[in-house]
């Protein structure tokens, strides 16, 4: 596991909490403090964090009023549903995002999940279960865990 550190408000760190990174707001784009690298630019834009640790270090930020904390994290495995035939765990895959619109189904967030990356590859770690009979399209579906394989 690559433990990555960053910075966050302190309000918000919470261990086991998980956050996309979305980009930097204006303000950290202009920032001048010698921290700017470490609080935004070890985070990939779209990837999904899970704080693993708060090291209590508290900096002033301009961005969050009760300023912000040193933390590590680590880029979180994503829940997914892939087509049961083709999935096993150990594989590495391209995720492509099935033609779906079905989003009252119970699974659409497991078939569209959010913090894939375009072009990138994935591992999957775990099988979690079969989706039978579940899926609206008529589909076999396994819901898996997996992770980018360059983390």
């Amino acid at each position: 596991m690559d433990k990555i550190l960053t910075l966050i408000g302190v309000k918000l760190a919470r261990i086991n909490r998980k956050f996309v990174f979305i980009g930097a707001v204006q303000e950290c784009e202009n920032c001048d403090s010698s921290l700017k690298s470490v609080c935004i630019g070890n985070l990939e834009k779209g990837c999904i964090y899970e704080i693993i640790e708060d090291r209590k270090i508290i900096h002033t930020c301009p961005v969050h009023q009760d300023g912000v904390t040193v933390i590590e994290v680590r880029k979180a495995p994503i829940k997914t549903a892939l087509d049961a035939k083709s999935t096993y765990e150990g594989a590495t895959i391209s995720f492509h995002f099935p033609d779906c619109n079905e989003i009252t189904c119970r699974n659409y967030k497991y078939c569209k999940p959010i913090g894939i990356q375009k072009d990138a590859k994935y591992k999957i770690v775990k099988i979690l279960e079969n989706i039978l009979d579940e899926c609206k399209k008529g589909k076999r579906l396994k819901l898996v865990e997996f992770k980018n394989s360059s983390s």
